[in-house]
């Protein structure tokens, strides 16, 4: 497990690191550095960069090559976090919320490209590599939740926004409640896929295609209907994940029986 950890304090560090300058200008209302800007890009790379560094060239081999799985599930990775979002907005509306709109799909070139750049920064390294260790180690469960703790941490370096001149607090204490039940639900979706990482992306760019967080109206009821969401649905997958694990050592027992 110590090279796991060693993982995701470099895919940390590197993140955080890369983004600082950006950050910097924006905390100092400066005006974007093309420096900075590319700094920013390549952070989005942290964990993709950990994972060549760290994974020997047979885990190398596995986190780039689990693709086949039931195209389904891809379709049900990238529309989770989408249903997610629609379901807490919907809540918002019954108990007398009044949202802007009820999709905000990416609306400039630098969202478009988060779809795809995200993805592949992130999962190779996040669910690829570490997933696996942390499941065989902790247990799927705990594993995942463990892992959505590093990965919620991990969004420090984007904590400073320009429309905040500053670090927004809030954003990311959303962050590290959200994530850690995002990890699960991800979890969830690649197990029943064999841990296929096309899933891993799909799910990831899922949650890039709709953002409740642009909605103008956006309030901390908004964001309590969804935090209440995701506990309900992370509830289901964790049931969903005992009742395989259990079937899974009842048939190994078995098998040694005979």
């Amino acid at each position: 497990m110590r090279r796991v950890y060693l993982y995701c304090a470099l895919a940390c560090g590197a993140t955080w690191l890369l983004a600082a300058p950006l950050a910097l200008e924006w905390s100092e209302q400066k005006s974007q550095s093309p420096f900075a800007v590319a700094c920013a890009g390549l952070s989005a790379f942290g964990p993709l960069f950990a994972m060549l560094v760290v994974a020997t060239r047979s885990e190398r081999r596995q986190a780039f090559g689990r693709w086949r799985t039931d195209p389904r599930l891809i379709v049900l990775a990238l529309l989770t976090p989408v249903a997610c979002h629609l379901a807490a907005t919907a809540l918002f509306v019954v108990i007398g919320g009044q949202p802007a709109r009820w999709f905000h799909p990416p609306a400039t070139a630098e969202a478009l490209a988060a779809l795809v750049v995200f993805p592949i920064g992130e999962e190779f390294g996040w669910r690829g590599f570490a997933y696996p260790k942390l499941a065989e180690h902790f247990g799927v469960i705990r594993g995942s939740l463990l892992l959505g703790v590093v990965w919620a941490g991990w969004h420090l370096a984007y904590g400073v926004t320009p429309e905040q001149a500053g670090f927004d607090v809030s954003e990311f204490a959303v962050a590290v409640l959200e994530l850690p039940l995002y990890s699960l639900l991800i979890a969830w979706v690649m197990e029943r896929s064999q841990r296929s990482i096309a899933v891993a992306l799909a799910f990831h760019a899922g949650g890039h295609l709709d953002h409740i967080e642009r909605d103008p109206a956006t309030s901390l009821t908004l964001h309590a209907c969804h935090l209440l969401i995701l506990v309900v649905l992370a509830t289901l997958a964790a049931r969903s994940l005992h009742k395989s694990s259990r079937a899974s050592v009842t048939r190994s027992d078995g098998q040694e029986a005979r």
